[in-house]
C-alpha cells in the first residue's frame, strides 16, 4: 500500500474524475455530493459523486467507462458495484474512498441539500436537483419515522424487559446487548425528529448537546447492578418519551413495576 492520501492527492483524484467524466459523450453532468460539496469536513473526507448520463440505455456503458478510467489510473484495495442500486464504491491503495452514484439526467434529484454541480451539459441538472429538494426531507424522514415508530412500539418493551431480567441474573453482556438494541431504535427516532441520518450514528453528532447527553446517559461503564439499572431506567424514560401518543402494548408504568420486582 502507498502512503495515506492527503488533501493534494484527493484534489488530484477529484480533478481526474472530473476530466474523465467530461470526456465521455454519454455523461451529461457530474455532481459532487457529501461533505465535499460544502468544502469537506477535514483532510480525511472521502469523495462522493453522482454521474448523470444521457438515457437509461447508457447506464451499463457509463458504469463500465468510469470503472475503466479509475482502474487505469489507480491501484485499488477494494471495489464493489451494484447496477441495481446504481452505485460503485472504490477504495484506492492510499485509502481514499470514492463513492459514485449513477442516474439519468432527466431524473436528477438531490436527497440531501448539499451538492455541487461540477459540469452540466444539459443545463437542467442543477434546477432539477434544486426543485427536487422541495419536501424531500419530509418524504424521506416522514416515511422512515413511521416505520421506526412501528418498530419501537412493537419491540422496545420486550427488549427492556429482557435487559431487566439479565440484570437480575447477573448476565452483564446480555444486558449490554439488549440496551444496544433499544438504544439504536431510540437514536433512529431522535434522528428522524431532527432529520439526521442515524445509520451507524452517521449524523448524530449534529444533535444539540442536551440530546447527546441524554444518549450518553444510557451507556453503561461498569458491571455493578446500580450502574446497569441506571442505564436501563434512563433509556426506558427516553424511549417512552419519544413514543408518547403512540400505542405500546406495555406501558412505561408497567415496566417500572416489573423492574421493582426484579431489584
Amino acid at each position: 500500500m502507498g502512503k495515506i492520501f492527503n488533501v493534494e492527492d484527493r484534489q488530484n483524484t477529484l480533478d481526474y474524475i472530473l476530466s474523465s467524466a467530461d470526456e465521455c459523450s454519454k455523461i451529461v453532468s457530474l455532481v459532487q455530493v457529501g461533505s465535499g460539496a460544502e468544502g469537506f469536513h477535514d483532510e480525511k473526507s472521502d469523495l462522493d459523486f453522482v454521474v448523470a448520463y444521457d438515457s437509461n440505455d447508457s447506464q451499463t456503458y457509463v458504469m463500465e467507462y468510469m470503472h475503466r478510467k479509475i482502474t487505469e489510473k489507480y491501484n485499488l484495495l477494494f471495489f464493489t458495484q451494484s447496477e441495481e442500486r446504481h452505485l460503485q464504491v472504490y477504495v484506492l491503495d492510499n485509502l481514499l474512498e470514492i463513492d459514485i452514484g449513477f442516474g439519468c439526467y432527466e431524473h436528477a434529484a438531490a436527497l440531501k441539500p448539499a451538492f455541487k454541480v461540477l459540469f452540466d451539459n444539459s443545463g437542467m441538472v442543477e434546477s432539477k436537483m434544486v426543485k427536487s429538494r422541495e419536501g424531500m426531507d419530509e418524504r424521506i424522514y416522514g416515511d422512515k419515522q413511521k416505520k421506526d415508530l412501528e418498530t419501537a412500539c412493537n419491540y422496545v418493551w420486550t427488549h427492556l424487559m429482557h435487559a431487566a431480567v439479565a440484570i437480575y441474573r447477573n448476565n452483564y453482556f446480555r444486558v449490554v446487548g439488549e440496551l444496544e438494541f433499544v438504544r439504536k431504535i431510540y437514536i433512529d427516532l431522535v434522528g428522524d425528529r431532527y432529520k439526521l441520518e442515524s445509520t451507524v450514528n452517521r449524523e448524530i453528532d449534529k444533535l444539540p448537546d442536551f440530546e447527546k447527553e441524554a444518549i450518553k446517559s444510557t451507556f453503561v461503564f461498569g458491571e455493578s447492578r446500580e450502574i446497569l439499572w441506571t442505564g436501563l431506567i434512563n433509556l426506558t424514560n427516553l424511549v417512552y418519551k419519544e413514543l408518547e401518543g403512540n400505542s405500546v402494548p406495555i406501558s412505561k408504568e408497567m415496566l417500572f413495576e416489573y423492574y421493582e420486582e426484579l431489584k
